[in-house]
């Protein structure tokens, strides 16, 4: 990738990084068991949901909710003590609000960690809130492309400039809305291709073919054994 990830080292094209879903191997999203049970395999990252909270700070939790029920989730903090155990694994938090950016910035310098985390969920609409309270932060981009920018090289290269121009290290997207024009477009650039969420052999061997750099699943015994296989 000649450097276009440093925040994640092993990113190479035939052989994707597997970041296991917030919720993995049919566990409850964003909750201890859901990260042990991806831990056990060899992933390279693990997803978690951010979302903040003025009492606790930055909680787990994919949808948002009242105060008495933010008590019950986990915490980025409790997180980082977990991952700290993990050196080798990274983390891919999925931004599900901004408020507390800084704050949790703050806390992922403390805890050592701002070289082993990758920002998603960034919407270009969220990059200056991003780039302003945690420039150290690597990210990528969600967006859907259009028809143009999916299976037109001109289109393509549009939305490689827009990547480049917003500072982020490459694009997330469903795995449905990558094309082999795109992915080409993107490699050629020099930028990150993450897809999500994979979780079925026909779609993970459609993305190894393609060359992405990261695939997000529920199944990582699945895709884990699918990349071992094109290895």
């Amino acid at each position: 990738m000649s450097g276009a990830f440093a925040g994640v080292s092993g990113v190479g094209r035939g052989s994707p990084l597997v970041t296991a879903h917030a919720g993995s191997l049919d566990t409850p999203p964003n909750t201890r068991a859901s990260f042990d049970a991806a831990l056990a395999h060899p992933v390279d990252l693990i997803e978690a949901d951010v979302r903040f909270t003025a009492q606790r700070g930055a909680y787990l939790s994919h949808d948002p909710l009242p105060a008495h029920q933010q008590e019950r989730c986990m915490t980025l903090a409790e997180l980082l003590g977990l991952a700290s155990s993990h050196p080798r694994v990274r983390l891919n938090l999925d931004m599900k609000e901004f408020s507390g950016l800084g704050e949790m910035a703050a806390l992922l310098r403390q805890a050592g960690m701002t070289g082993r985390v990758l920002l998603t969920g960034v919407s270009h609409r969220a990059v200056p809130l991003v780039r302003g309270a945690a420039p150290d932060l690597p990210y990528l981009l969600n967006a859907l492309p259009g028809p143009l920018q999916r299976f037109t090289a001109t289109g393509a290269a549009r939305l490689c400039r827009l990547i480049t121009e917003c500072g982020a290290r490459g694009l997330n997207v469903h795995h449905r809305a990558l094309t082999r024009c795109l992915s080409r477009a993107l490699a050629a650039a020099g930028l990150v291709i993450s897809v999500w969420t994979v979780d079925r052999p026909r779609e993970a061997r459609r993305m190894v073919r393609l060359g992405v750099d990261m695939i997000t699943t529920h199944r990582v015994d699945l895709v884990l054994a699918l990349r071992q296989e094109a290895a």
